[in-house]
């Protein structure tokens, strides 16, 4: 009998790899690959949200979101940022911020369009933008640089098919936040080509060093920007699948419409949970921050005690980027060491578009990351 499956998915690979640990391996895995967080989901926020779920909020709900929900969002994003006043027409609850950043690339992209990604980058949007039709360019960031950006190199891939580039910050892999230099380029640039900014603010709860900037807020941004945010990261619910974005209508409008053929509304249960998280989000936020912060800082100073490795201070988010340079390996071979030696899973830096580097996901207790690097000191090089 003959395949069914489409010519362009018969050959596949997965962005985020899918190694799995040798079962020759002494130690006990320890998963420092996945960006799954090891705390759940505040306990008030469940039992708020089978209340609702009992009093019959199971339905389909508005394709856009629940008006109360939205109208919770913006004034979220107004009282924690100057320059965010947007209404809920500008908003749209989506089942997490992949499907959001999916059904964007979906709605602006022409077949060939090009989406610039600052490398590392989240593989997914290369792998979104593809599915899309469109066709991802790569502008890698430096190492040596901090990871911040250089205008020349923006100036050297544009296109008249250039149509938006993609800004996460903080970052995942890296851990890099922004500074004022680098947003004031993707600002110049995106204004000097007339293209749009996706900025991915999954992470902006996580900025350890100064506030989060949304990019959107700065001067004569607001109308080339779509911010796409979750819950995921920020209240401990990877699998509420629940986040939103935040534009301008048509683009907004747009995105609904392709939603409506695919899942029609987010998970009502789950816009209700979000919906709670951030009317108490100064609560939620003081319990989770910390968490993170002490975890990335710990794998930082072990990092850097390891003769091998090398990585920045994190400015924010939940990973650190490790530079394997030193170990004459390539991130492919470091990673399947490490799973064959110590029993420790990492990703390969591959996958984020730059070579040399794998990430480390900081997303289990300190006492576990201890024997983690534990182990890795052992090795010798």
């Amino acid at each position: 009998m003959k395949s069914f499956i489409a010519d362009r998915f018969k050959t596949r690979s997965y962005s985020m790899g899918n190694k799995s640990f040798s079962k020759d391996c002494p130690y006990t895995p320890i998963n420092l690959g996945i960006g799954d967080l090891d705390v759940n989901t505040d306990e008030e926020l469940i039992n708020k949200t089978m209340v609702d779920a009992k009093n019959g909020h199971t339905h389909y709900t508005n394709s856009y979101g629940y008006l109360e929900f939205r109208q919770e969002i913006c004034k979220y994003h107004s009282k924690n940022f100057e320059n965010y006043g947007f209404t809920p027409e500008n908003v749209m609850v989506v089942s997490g911020a992949c499907h959001g950043l999916y059904l964007l690339f979906k709605s602006i992209l022409n077949p060939d369009d090009e989406v610039i990604l600052l490398a590392p980058f989240f593989p997914v949007y290369a792998d979104q933008i593809n599915l899309s039709n469109g066709k991802p360019v790569i502008v890698e960031t430096k190492f040596e640089n901090g990871f911040q950006l250089v205008m020349e190199d923006l100036e050297k891939v544009v296109t008249s098919k250039t149509k938006a580039i993609v800004v996460n910050s903080p970052s995942n892999p890296t851990g890099v936040c922004y500074n004022e230099k680098s947003l004031n380029i993707i600002r110049k640039f995106a204004i000097k080509y007339d293209i749009l900014v996706i900025a991915d603010d999954v992470y902006d709860f996580f900025s350890y060093g100064k506030k989060f900037t949304p990019i959107i807020t700065l001067p004569d941004m607001r109308e080339r920007t779509v911010s796409v945010c979750s819950f995921s990261k920020n209240f401990a619910m990877t699998g509420w699948r629940i986040g939103y974005m935040i534009g301008e209508k048509e683009i907004i409008d747009c995105v609904n419409y392709i939603n409506e053929a695919i899942v029609y509304s987010a998970p009502s249960v789950s816009q209700r949970c979000a919906m709670y998280a951030l009317k108490d989000f100064d609560r939620l936020k003081s319990q989770i921050v910390p968490i993170f912060k002490d975890r990335v800082e710990y794998s930082y100073e072990r990092i850097k005690n390891i003769k091998f490795l090398d990585c920045h201070k994190p400015e924010g988010g939940i990973y650190l980027f490790v530079n394997i340079q030193k170990t004459k390996m390539t991130a492919e071979e470091f990673r399947d060491y490490l799973i064959e030696k110590c029993g420790i899973m990492v990703v390969s830096g591959d996958s984020f578009g730059v070579k040399g580097f794998v990430r480390i996901a900081c997303t289990l207790d300190i006492e576990i990351l201890k024997e983690a690097f534990d182990r890795i000191e052992k090795l010798e090089f």
